[in-house]
């Protein structure tokens, strides 16, 4: 197939309608579906508000000295949200699995739609759940003794930054997703990434890591955009070096979408 054809084919057939008039109810549908399967919905949620509680419990006594602020929270919520933004990034995926194993994204294959906006729908929907569950971590952190230094703007960039890089794992896992049908093929997109977050600033802040840890942390893509999500909580907007972080969700978000558009192109070619 010709790349003008398989452009025509990705875009949809003539007098399709605007992907942007398909993409309201396609959006609203992933999320009844999110709604439907508390698992996509609740699990990265209850399971980084565990880890939360458990971390400030137990290591707050211990690190409050290390800690800007001497307030643990500040280090560990960036941490769970950062784990949230990869773990809930599989919504995308494990929604576009199901619909290709009921049929019902072949029957939509079928249908004068973008087809862009087949993809497009879960990762929107994905991203409004990740939105969802950024904001009821920080509402806990709050409960537990948050105090950002630039007040509630930090809070909303914050957020923000949350789904800034958890949009680029959404599109990662569709693609995986589009590519394999295939559930379990999904989750490996979070365990690749959830190793990681253990060969960084963990449970510190990055100042405090010696010998191989702190050369492991320097190479860990996963530490510029912790520490930039610390650095939200902890010090003055003219104080802030959010660039590194910035640029490694940015670099997350253009291969996840390079990575979509790859698995779109080949399904579109071979066929659903």
């Amino acid at each position: 197939m010709s790349t003008i054809t398989a452009a025509t084919a990705l875009a949809g057939p003539p007098g399709a309608p605007k992907t942007w008039a398909a993409l309201g109810p396609l959006t609203a549908r992933s999320l009844r579906s999110c709604l439907r399967t508390p698992s996509l919905l609740l699990s990265p949620l209850l399971t980084s508000a565990f880890f939360m509680i458990i971390y400030e419990g137990q290591l707050s006594s211990v690190t409050a000295a290390t800690t800007p602020g001497g307030r643990y929270i500040d280090v560990v919520l960036p941490l769970c949200l950062l784990t949230t933004a990869f773990t809930g990034g599989a919504t995308a995926g494990q929604l576009l699995v199901s619909d290709i194993g009921s049929g019902y994204h072949a029957r939509l294959w079928l249908t004068p739609v973008s087809r862009w906006a087949l993809i497009t729908a879960p990762v929107l929907a994905g991203a409004v759940v990740l939105t969802v569950q950024a904001a009821a971590l920080t509402g806990l952190g709050l409960l537990l003794g948050l105090n950002p230094v630039s007040g509630a703007p930090a809070l909303l960039a914050l957020i923000g930054a949350t789904v800034l890089l958890g949009t680029g794992f959404l599109l990662l896992a569709a693609a995986v997703g589009l590519h394999t049908g295939n559930s379990s093929a999904v989750g490996s997109v979070t365990l690749v990434f959830f190793p990681l977050s253990f060969f960084t600033a963990t449970f510190v802040p990055r100042d405090q890591l010696g010998g191989w840890m702190a050369h492991a942390a320097d190479i860990n893509p996963l530490t510029p955009p912790l520490e930039a999500m610390r650095a939200l909580l902890t010090s003055p907007w003219n104080e802030q070096d959010l660039l590194p972080g910035t640029l490694v969700a940015l670099v997350i978000l253009v291969v996840g979408a390079a990575a979509a558009h790859l698995a779109l192109t080949r399904r579109t070619r071979t066929g659903v």
